[in-house]
């Protein structure tokens, strides 16, 4: 099951990312050109420009988790415990690793161990806070543009 739910993410978070910068462009072009912009323009180029590579860095994990289930479920000689889980000073806890799981939200590759308890594995570390602060600032940049664009419609229909 998790391997299908891989194979759903990492195609979408290989594209996504060209779709996301071919709308900033999009939006910049469509506003005149970087010299024309207004601040709503900018603030959603902003926006798409951080979910780009927020999703980016978000692929750049899975796929370091791709690799460590294709790893995991590959078995045959040289496979217990398996290789994603050998990390420094695996052979105190080798008895003890039971399996592995990953977790989306917060992406992460799991050995669970009976002995010592769970550790992680295989993303880097950099991968979850880049994606949530970009993907944080990418929702305040198209919340703010979507406010201000409100906001001038408004004054727009009052004539103020």
């Amino acid at each position: 099951m998790m391997a299908y739910f891989l194979l759903l993410l990492v195609p979408a978070g290989l594209i996504l990312p060209f779709v996301f910068a071919g709308r900033a462009v999009r939006v910049l072009a469509r506003a005149g050109g970087p010299r024309r912009a207004d601040s709503e323009a900018w603030l959603r180029t902003a926006g798409f420009v951080q979910a780009t590579i927020a999703v980016g860095v978000y692929a750049w994990g899975l796929l370091h988790v791709t690799g460590a289930v294709m790893s995991a479920e590959d078995g045959g000689t040289n496979s217990s415990p398996i290789p994603p889980c050998r990390t420094p000073g695996w052979e105190y806890r080798a008895e003890g690793i039971s399996g592995y799981r990953v977790e989306y939200v917060p992406l992460r590759f799991v050995c669970e161990a009976d002995d010592v308890g769970d550790y992680t594995t295989s993303v880097p570390d950099r991968v979850n806070p880049v994606a949530f602060l970009l993907g944080l600032g990418a929702v305040v940049c198209f919340t703010v543009a979507a406010l201000d664009s409100g906001s001038s419609r408004e004054q727009a229909d009052t004539g103020t």
